[in-house]
């Protein structure tokens, strides 16, 4: 058997090299919970519920989830970005004969997100934006917008009669020259809708008049 050192007679490097061969898995495992903890413990005491979460689908900026861009429109409603942030996800979808793997996984992580709810602005090009549309996912923008707006952007309308269930309603709207937009990159042309299923209708109706009266 071999023989037990005098730990006591160890000198200091001796004793901490002892302790870290034959405990280094346990001292290993209780920093790991200690700081999956602490981290646990920041993530609640220092988060906060987005003001808006928005969706941004084919973006020039495709995967950047910095919302930034959004600051402005933050500053002019007299939100502090720190206590009202925004949540901004961005997916890209390559459409027919270019779809590939990372086209369908982000399809369906789009896909998971709308269907869960509680998202609120949804900025997009292609056919995937206009399913979405025909089927009834976003708000009637008549019921938000006023009338000035209404008659201004009545010919970039894109409708929708959710699936056949209601007359037409104009459901999104075409943008082809704004400012807000092309000042951070995002599109070039793009839809801009609300989802039918938003969490905060007062933001989402103070962000579609600051986007569609931006100069």
């Amino acid at each position: 058997m071999e023989k037990k050192p005098d730990f006591k007679a160890m000198s200091t490097k001796a004793k901490i090299g002892y302790v870290w061969d034959y405990y280094k898995w346990h001292i290993i495992g209780t920093i790991a919970a200690v700081s999956f903890v602490i981290s646990m413990i920041h993530h609640y005491v220092t988060y906060r519920d987005p003001l808006l979460n928005v969706i941004m689908l084919n973006c020039n900026n495709s995967y950047n989830t910095d919302s930034s861009g959004f600051d402005e429109f933050q500053a002019v409603y007299g939100y502090d970005p720190e206590e009202y942030p925004i949540s901004l996800a961005s997916f890209y979808l390559a459409e027919g004969d270019n779809a590939t793997s990372a086209s369908y996984t982000d399809y369906q992580a789009l896909t998971t997100m709308i269907a869960a709810g509680g998202e609120d602005i949804f900025f997009g090009t292609g056919d995937t934006y206009l399913a979405y549309c025909k089927e009834g996912a976003l708000l009637d923008l008549s019921t938000i917008l006023s009338p000035d707006l209404l008659s201004e952007y009545e010919d970039c309308f894109i409708y929708s009669t959710a699936g056949g269930e209601v007359a037409p309603y104009p459901c999104a709207i075409e943008l082809t020259d704004n400012s807000w937009i092309r000042k951070n990159n995002y599109y070039d042309t793009c839809y801009f809708g609300i989802f039918y299923s938003n969490q905060n209708p007062d933001a989402c109706k103070e962000f579609a008049e600051f986007l569609l009266t931006y100069k």
